[in-house]
């Protein structure tokens, strides 16, 4: 039970790791009518999607081991991407929270600073 329970949460990180690579682009950003963002938050945005990307595929490895954690790994985030592609073509507004959060100024405040030291802030 605490392994499926696991797996449940491992899902749905995959699924909002394809989410945010999903909503930094234009055209689907104008699919939900929220604003665009500006070139550095994107690439910050990215960047966390991709550390969730990292962290889902350590898990399942240290989980299931090599050979069938990555297959496990590989075959969750296929099914996390059709369903992104489902939501955005079907049901929209659903990731409508999610792409308002992203432009929001402070979503990714405690993970990286948006400017270095010296600098001021966009």
């Amino acid at each position: 039970m605490m392994s499926c329970i696991l797996y449940i949460i491992l899902a749905v990180l995959l699924f909002l790791a394809c989410a945010l690579s999903a909503l930094t682009q234009l055209s689907h950003r104008r699919t939900t009518d929220v604003k665009e963002l500006a070139p550095q938050r994107t690439v910050h945005i990215r960047i966390l999607s991709v550390c969730i990307l990292v962290f889902t595929l350590t898990a399942f490895i240290c989980r299931e081991g090599g050979g069938f954690g990555f297959l496990l790994w590989a075959g969750l985030l296929s099914v996390s991407a059709c369903c992104v592609a489902l939501v955005l073509g079907w049901w929209p507004r659903l990731l409508v929270p999610l792409a308002r959060l992203m432009s929001h100024s402070a979503f990714l405040l405690p993970l990286m600073p948006l400017s270095g030291p010296g600098k001021s802030p966009d």
